[in-house]
């Protein structure tokens, strides 16, 4: 009989495979840590959804780590090298990333854009400035948690304490109504 699946004779028998043991038995030693470990990507990376990812990606690295010894001392400090390790690689790839949008700029800059598109770009986030201004303040704090923290929108909602369905109508709002007034500015 495959994995996962019992015969009708142990109805009521628990099943168990080698995978759900794998992970309950990760779960028990990465939940003590989780709240702690969560602290320390913080602080390094510097934003907490990001930290949540990385915590994520050693949660599963643990899962197929072989030589995991629950009785060892050393857990805490393999679950932290661990999640240090993910974190500098997620420093490595904004700094990549940061290097390919410079050379992206330069090149822009290089090409001699004409300055009216420049200008016009500007003028548009001048547009959107006046617009979010003039919106309701909590669809205005909705938008910027979004596009300025860049907060999902489960943690907008929690911490605006509101639902998700709330935080995605005022953000579609926020939306609509500037692109409404950079479109109207455009078409003069």
């Amino acid at each position: 009989m495959a994995p996962g699946y019992r015969s009708m004779a142990k109805k009521n028998e628990p099943v168990r495979d080698a995978t759900s043991d794998r992970a309950a038995f990760v779960a028990r030693l990465f939940e003590p840590l989780r709240q702690p470990l969560l602290r320390h990507l913080t602080d390094l990376l510097g934003r907490r959804d990001e930290a949540e990812d990385v915590a994520q990606e050693t949660y599963l690295r643990l899962l197929g780590a072989r030589d995991l010894d629950p009785a060892g001392a050393r857990v805490r400090a393999f679950v932290f090298k661990v999640a240090t390790n993910l974190a500098y690689d997620r420093f490595r790839q904004r700094r990549v990333r940061v290097v390919h949008d410079d050379a992206a700029l330069e090149r822009v800059v290089s090409e001699g854009r004409p300055l009216e598109g420049v200008v016009a770009v500007e003028q548009a986030l001048a547009i959107v400035k006046r617009t979010l201004l003039e919106l309701k303040p909590r669809c205005r704090e909705v938008f910027l948690l979004r596009a300025v923290e860049e907060l999902a929108y489960e943690e907008i909602a929690a911490r605006l304490g509101v639902s998700k369905r709330t935080v995605e109508r005022e953000m579609q709002h926020a939306l609509e109504a500037c692109q409404r007034r950079v479109a109207a500015r455009t078409r003069r």
